[in-house]
């Protein structure tokens, strides 16, 4: 049996948030059950939006999808054909999803009138809401484009709906990613923005409160960008200003300079540990004790980086060393080690003890680092063998 298209409370009210209806059909599905309404306020998923949540009853409504002008509810519970169900929807979700949704297309049509962006790709999630713009743009240009959609927020400009007829569609200058010839509803803000949309979205601008662009980054051949606005900008602030306190308790630093005062954290901290590397480094050499092999050398080192093998390497070298194996025990049974050589090509040396020892690692020439596990006996042993 053909259904007919579910009635759209929310077209013509956005903040409808309860109401009763018919139960038009109920299936199941591998999770709950697909209700189907005669009319009802649950926006479904479409346009990067999610679908609405809530209530049927006594039910949960965990998605809301449509099909061909079909409304489909998911639920946690089943229900009759033909009876009469309350829906409430999860309001403060709708509605900070109403501000980003809203926010969005002020973004983009100020980035449209301004920079001749086109929207490209939009998604509105739970946690954050991503733009794609087909055009480069610069940090002073997200800083404009900010601006100004802060100024239509606060000019509390209202926000119409427009069913357009076909005739009327060719005199239209609206943004749409789609070509629609039927049905068309164009979302108007003023001389902001025109924009086909299927979304509910706030009445006035000045009930989104905040629009913050949080970051941006080339992508593909444009511009991708994050925005955050009304109670997910107010949570997003709360949450910067929280961090920012405990930083600026830490190192007792202004409210407006904590940039500054980690800066010189970060120095400082830098310093320190190009100090603490060059005194672990000239520990490591006082330290060392060559075995020699001929005019080649090996040695066990404590607690050495890669870094500090390959610096303590490079001075035995410049020593009269030919060819020279340092290694240092990571845990037990196990070495970083690094072989270095000013005139041999050490390739095959370290194949050998790769081989011997499951090594991992390698180089070219007169270089090369790895690890190896075995007994330090078992691998002194070795060295003996292949530096002869």
């Amino acid at each position: 049996m053909l259904m007919e298209n579910t009635i759209k409370l929310y077209e013509n009210d956005a903040y409808c948030r309860t109401f009763t209806s018919e139960v038009v059909s109920c299936t199941a599905n591998d999770n709950g059950y697909d209700v189907v309404l005669r009319q009802t306020a649950f926006f479904p998923e479409g346009g990067g939006q999610k679908g609405d949540t809530g209530r049927l009853g006594d039910a949960v409504v965990t998605d809301t999808q449509i099909s061909d002008g079909i409304i489909i509810h998911k639920t946690d519970k089943a229900f009759e054909t033909g009876c009469e169900v309350c829906g409430e929807i999860d309001w403060d979700i709708r509605f900070s999803r109403m501000q980003n949704h809203s926010a969005e297309h002020i973004v983009s049509g100020v980035a449209n009138s301004m920079y001749g962006c086109v929207n490209v790709g939009f998604h509105l999630g739970n946690d954050g809401m991503i733009v794609d713009f087909d055009r480069k743009l610069t940090a002073d240009d997200i800083a404009k484009i900010e601006l100004a959609s802060n100024k239509a927020v606060f000019d509390n400009i209202e926000i119409t709906v427009m069913y357009p007829t076909k005739e009327e569609i060719p005199a239209l200058r609206y943004r749409s990613k789609l070509d629609i010839e039927d049905d068309l509803r164009l979302v108007k803000i003023g001389d902001v923005d025109l924009c086909a949309c299927c979304a509910p979205h706030v009445a006035r601008t000045g009930e989104i409160g905040l629009i913050k662009i949080t970051s941006h980054v080339a992508y593909k051949s444009g511009t991708r960008i994050e925005i955050t606005a009304g109670y997910r900008a107010l949570a997003d602030y709360t949450l910067l200003n929280n961090e920012n306190k405990l930083i600026m308790k830490q190192l007792s630093a202004p409210r407006e300079k904590t940039a500054e005062f980690v800066s010189r954290q970060l120095e400082q901290i830098a310093t320190v540990t190009r100090e603490k590397q060059a005194l672990v480094r000239e520990l490591a050499m006082a330290r060392l004790s060559i075995e020699t092999v001929g005019n080649n050398g090996y040695s066990f080192c404590e607690q050495c980086s890669f870094d500090d093998l390959r610096f303590c390497s490079n001075n035995i070298a410049d020593q009269n060393v030919v060819t020279c194996v340092l290694l240092s025990e990571t845990s037990e049974n196990e070495y970083n080690y690094v072989v270095n050589s000013k005139e041999n090509d050490v390739t095959a040396l370290v194949k050998q003890l790769n081989a011997s020892f499951n090594g991992k690692g390698g180089g070219k020439n007169g270089y090369a680092q790895g690890k190896l596990s075995g007994s330090r006996d078992e691998i002194e042993k070795m060295l003996k063998e292949l530096l002869k």
